[in-house]
């Protein structure tokens, strides 16, 4: 496994997906500070970033991933009877801290941005805003597994264009109904509103003021559970794929 995680480790520091760590929370800070003022900057930023940034990232790095190791023989350098799927949960982890370094990067462009533009303006949660931007990443980070099950059957450049437009044209919708906990995509939403009250739409809810601590624990857990799911059920796919080395 450690032998893995390096050559992974290794392979993806060459990647030159990792300029939209950067590109993508700024431009979720950038399109919140064009459309509102400095009273819900905050608030929008994290909204733009869950409805359509954070679903995007994720598509990229997934996107280059499997392009790169297309072109590196077709990928012959992962299809390995035993340890295909320990490549594939390396490769998730590996973009797990991806999105983690990207969360730190929307809030050091937050901070910068905010008191350079908004000086005594605004005070920022930056304690809260981590704890609801990893959240939110932990509840994201199901789809991965999927899309690399799906690219077996599916053109990778329309999985990822799906993923990010059902994030932010269905899913806010959904969220809001009874059922929201059928789809997965409604989870970092639900994270979003129960730690800083930011609703699907992106309005901020000024009449809430309690922390739901009982739907994050239940969206955390929900995903959790879909993505051991998901990584079972493309094991099951690597187990029964014919060009799978033996």
């Amino acid at each position: 496994m450690i032998k893995i995680f390096k050559s992974e480790w290794l392979k993806q520091r060459k990647n030159t997906s990792k300029k939209f760590l950067i590109i993508a929370p700024g431009l979720s800070i950038l399109i919140a500070i064009l459309l509102v003022g400095p009273s819900i900057i905050e608030s929008f930023s994290i909204y733009w970033w869950e409805a359509v940034f954070l679903y995007t990232l994720i598509g990229l790095l997934f996107l280059y991933d499997y392009k790169a190791e297309e072109a590196a023989g077709n990928f012959q350098n992962i299809y390995f009877r035993n340890d295909s799927i320990k490549i594939y949960i390396v490769k998730i982890l590996l973009k797990f801290k991806d999105l983690l370094i990207s969360n730190v990067w929307f809030l050091a462009i937050l901070f910068f941005t905010s008191n350079f533009l908004y000086a005594d303006l605004i005070s920022l949660n930056i304690i809260g805003d981590l704890i609801c931007l990893v959240l939110i990443s932990i509840t994201s980070i199901w789809v991965l597994p999927l899309l690399y099950l799906f690219s077996k059957w599916i053109n990778p450049y329309i999985l990822v264009t799906i993923n990010s437009l059902i994030c932010f044209l269905v899913a806010p919708f959904i969220a809001q109904s009874s059922f929201w906990f059928f789809f997965p995509f409604t989870y970092h939403y639900k994270i979003a509103y129960s730690l800083m009250y930011i609703k699907p739409s992106g309005d901020l809810d000024l009449t809430n003021h309690v922390t739901d601590v009982k739907m994050v624990v239940f969206a955390v857990f929900l995903s959790l559970i879909l993505f051991i799911v998901s990584l079972l059920m493309l094991n099951w796919r690597l187990s029964n794929d014919p060009i799978v080395k033996k």
